[in-house]
């Protein structure tokens, strides 16, 4: 924390006096260190490696944030409890997880600096500042520390202590973007901003993956600091702790290497790697600390998964688990998401600053504290990239120029209305379709999932990729009637394969049979067999996508011969619907133990089998697919979608909807543009009680929200036997908002122009546009853009009538009225919102509104009445005179 008391390497470090009563300061325990912000933390035990039965001393909780000069002078060095690695610990899958969290530690300055180290790196200045104590706070703490130890055994530590020196060294770290002076990346003096750790991570088939830690690395020091042309590299070491005045014999080694990026000048890239002395790579956790952030940031993205648009306050895991998976590892706020399994390490605040992680590992970003966060990574090695812009879009921007951007959707999707989802075999296909069509539904497709046959008591489909006949007879003609009426025909697929029953197999391909021999399996690490992901009696295997040989057999077997050839499908839900198990054994890791790196990867590469699929095939432009699962560059390769779950319209007020929403709005921030949800047609009722009145309302209410974002698609629940494409009432409103959907056509096209060439989302949350407005900020989400021109507050409650909405500043034209209002300042308005009219405005001065109303007109969805033509007498203030507010 001094100079004086840290010697150069090589050299001994002094032991110095206990604090008041020779109690030993406990702040570098493994278990135990203290704290910038003090949070609540549970003990952890080990089966494998028990604690010692000698208590530890507690460190007192304090509120400060900054290191203090005093407890650089009352430091004293704390015993180390020995923990020891055991191989149990990585086969017992029931240790109890740890509770110890990455938080702030100490750092020591062991390179002679005499000033403020300034280096430039492209359009960066790194610096590694220094800051003095005040003399006299140095002096008064020194004589209160000679008058609490007078005895004379404790007077030789005393006088070793060159209490006489007035000058504390502190130093920091500090990285600013020099031209908008935006502050990246910064460090509290005289705390570590780099950290490790040893840990291991446990998973069996019936329970989720835990983190163990053996040992936590949060003393730093900095030995060496190199500058370059394009990079500065900062070496030292990281301690578990100091004992008898010296840093801990395994102590690791690290190297920080900040580095221009070859690319974007607003870009600096971080590459962070930790190894032992003996270049063994004890170390298997990095992580960096920054004090960069308040209160009061917002930090949006981290994929399709996050409930809330502001992670701030939340420990984000970021790895790609199912919400009902056994395998993956995922923290409660990402198990109660958006739905979907799409997850990035990457965020952006509303002030124009942003991190990606670049590394595959599961990561853990710590966004609970008000003054600093920490990124962590289940890896040695750590690699991410800063951006500094101006703003938010202009941070998603440069995110999806260095990440890859979307692909545009073919037209049809657009201009031929709603996606249905439909099963049930060849007559109830054609009986929902004969119900639209003679409402005048707009329908641009059909995905029929349960394309492969029914599995008998698992009620799912069979995942064996050939199509089932008895289930769909006459499969070509149902497929050439479609497609006649301007219909595309689509369908399910996943890397899963079932293991067909003897008695099942006559007629049918034996897809399972084929990958097993072929060795295409991900394989169980110790019985060398296909690793089983479904029960005992129904066994089903994965192809292993880290397997080329693999990837091609599926590529031209399953898509190319099967999907598009026999079946003829146009597009397809490419899914990725179980957790990619971390202990198993890949193509890539013949001896196993590697999975960490191949869990979050594993999603994105199936997503690239099924795009390589469609370019071989000569299909580009017309044929296309969408998923549920991905990671950092799957954006580039293909639509998105959260899962297609069956929303429990009973279990919250909204029925998922708001859940849904931030999951939208979340992965269009993380490079997503196209993100979208189907419609969830189940009825939660048993067969005979039809549709109650609730589930109607909130189906209505799903179908107004999502005719608004990219995709207007539909599902009926696999295996469910109850559906509302039974209720008439349901059916008209599912034919308005698809005439609705196609109608915003024209308007969509210049929106998936901007994604596809700036990376802008075509769902937006309105602090993108509005970034100081304090509605948006507090609130979180009440209310989406569609687009800069288009502002809808979706009622995401059943029985609601008139909903209270906030209009931020701009001139606002109500949809179904024509009514107009300029909104000088934000302010709340009362607007009636009946089934089928939610509260839905547009920018008066958007060209292709007038067209849009214009077109709705026509088509019967705004239905004008003849009354006086007045000027609209919006109140300003709602509150007061709820009576007369009639012009929405």
């Amino acid at each position: 924390l001094m100079e004086s008391q840290v010697p150069p390497p090589g050299q001994p470090m002094r032991s110095e006096a206990t604090s008041g009563g020779g109690v030993p300061d406990a702040r570098y325990e493994t278990s135990t260190i203290r704290t910038a912000a003090p949070s609540n933390r549970e003990g952890a035990t080990y089966a494998a490696a028990p604690p010692p039965n000698k208590p530890k001393p507690k460190a007192k909780a304090s509120s400060a944030v900054k290191a203090r000069p005093e407890d650089a002078i009352k430091h004293k060095p704390a015993v180390h409890p020995p923990l020891k690695k055991s191989k149990a610990i990585r086969k017992n899958a029931k240790i109890t997880v740890t509770k110890q969290k990455v938080e702030p530690g100490r750092l020591f300055l062991r390179v002679p600096l005499e000033e403020d180290r300034d280096m430039e790196v492209g359009d960066f200045r790194v610096s590694v500042k220094l800051s003095l104590v005040d003399p006299e706070t140095v002096e008064r703490v020194a004589k209160k520390l000679e008058s609490a130890n007078k005895n004379k055994k404790n007077q030789q530590q005393i006088d070793k202590m060159n209490i006489e020196a007035p000058k504390i060294t502190l130093a920091n770290i500090v990285v600013v973007h020099l031209p908008t002076l935006q502050v990246v990346w910064s460090s509290e003096p005289g705390v570590n901003f780099v950290g490790g750790a040893g840990m291991l991570v446990s998973q069996s088939s019936d329970t989720p993956c835990q983190e163990h830690f053996l040992w936590h690395a949060n003393i730093q020091t900095i030995d060496v600091i190199n500058h370059g042309k394009s990079d500065v590299i900062i070496r030292g070491h990281l301690s578990k702790g100091i004992y008898n005045g010296e840093l801990h014999k395994k102590s690791p080694r690290y190297a920080l290497i900040l580095r221009k990026h070859p690319v974007h000048s607003q870009c600096l890239n971080l590459s962070l790697q930790i190894e032992s002395e003996d270049n063994k790579g004890e170390a298997n956790q990095s992580h960096f600390i920054s004090s960069n952030t308040t209160a009061n940031d917002v930090f949006m993205g981290f994929g399709h998964r996050l409930s809330t648009p502001n992670a701030k306050g939340m420990e984000v895991r970021v790895s790609n688990s199912s919400k009902k998976g056994k395998h993956g590892y995922a923290s409660k706020e990402m198990q109660e998401g958006g739905a979907g399994n799409l997850v990035v390490p990457h965020f952006v605040t509303t002030n124009g600053a942003s991190f990606f992680l670049t590394t595959s590992e599961p990561s853990v970003f710590d966004l609970r504290h008000d003054d600093w966060f920490s990124v962590r990574v289940q890896s040695s090695v750590l690699k991410g990239t800063w951006i500094a812009a101006n703003s938010a879009l202009e941070a998603m921007s440069i995110h999806a120029s260095l990440q890859g951007r979307v692909k545009k959707m073919p037209m049809w999707t657009q201009r031929n209305g709603a996606m249905l989802g439909l099963s049930g075999g060849t007559f109830t296909v054609r009986r929902i379709h004969k119900a639209l069509r003679e409402r005048g539904c707009p329908i641009s497709g059909v995905v029929i999932s349960d394309w492969t046959g029914i599995k008998p008591k698992a009620n799912r489909m069979w995942y064996n990729w050939v199509l089932e006949r008895e289930l769909y007879p006459n499969w070509k003609h149902l497929v050439d009637d479609l497609e006649n009426s301007g219909i595309n025909v689509g369908l399910y697929v996943n890397p899963c394969i079932d293991e067909i029953p003897p008695h099942l197999r006559s007629g049918r391909r034996y897809i399972f049979g084929e990958a097993e021999d072929n060795g295409y399996f991900i394989k169980d690490p110790n019985t060398k067999q296909v690793y089983n992901f479904g029960t005992e009696s129904a066994h089903c295997g994965v192809v292993d996508m880290t397997n080329q040989d693999a990837v091609n057999w599926f590529k031209e077997t399953i898509i190319q011969n099967e999907m598009l050839g026999r079946a003829g499908a146009s597009f397809w839900m490419a899914d990725t619907n179980f957790d990619a198990p971390i202990g198993a054994k890949y193509k890539c890791d013949p001896d196993g133990g590697r999975g960490l790196s191949v869990v979050n990867r594993f999603p994105q590469d199936f997503a690239k089998v099924n795009r390589d699929a469609i370019r071989d095939a000569g299909r580009e432009g017309d044929s296309f697919f969408f998923a549920s699962s991905g990671f950092s560059e799957t954006a580039q390769l293909v639509a998105t979608s959260l899962s297609d779950r069956v929303s429990n319209l009973h279990a919250k007020s909204d029925g998922g909807m708001m859940a849904a929403l931030n999951g939208i709005i979340n992965g269009g921030v993380s490079g997503f543009a196209l993100g979208h949800c189907a419609v969830s047609m189940a009825v939660p009722e048993k067969l005979g009680k039809g549709i109650s009145s609730r589930s109607r309302d909130m189906i209505c209410r799903w179908l107004e929200m999502m005719a608004f974002t990219s995709l207007f698609r539909t599902h009926d629940g696999e295996g469910v036997v109850k559906t509302a494409y039974e209720d008439g009432f349901v059916l008209d409103q599912l034919t308005r908002w698809s005439k609705v959907y196609k109608a915003l056509a024209s308007y969509r096209q210049n929106l998936l122009s901007e994604a596809s060439f700036q990376g802008w989302p075509v769902v937006r949350h309105p602090v993108l546009h509005y970034p100081t407005d304090k509605h948006f900020l507090e609130e979180g989400t009440s209310a989406f853009m569609l687009g800069t021109s288009m502002y809808v507050a979706p009622v995401m409650e059943p029985g609601v009538t008139t909903a209270r909405v906030y209009l931020p500043p701009g001139s606002w034209g109500h949809m179904w009225t024509g009514l107009t209002r300029t909104v000088k300042t934000g302010d709340y308005f009362d607007v009636p919102a009946p089934i089928g009219e939610p509260p839905v405005f547009y920018s008066i001065h958007c060209p292709h509104m007038n067209n849009l109303v214009w077109v709705l007109q026509e088509e019967g969805v705004i239905v004008t009445k003849n009354r006086e033509k007045k000027k609209s007498k919006m109140l300003s203030n709602p509150f007061q005179k709820k009576d007369k507010l009639r012009a929405f």
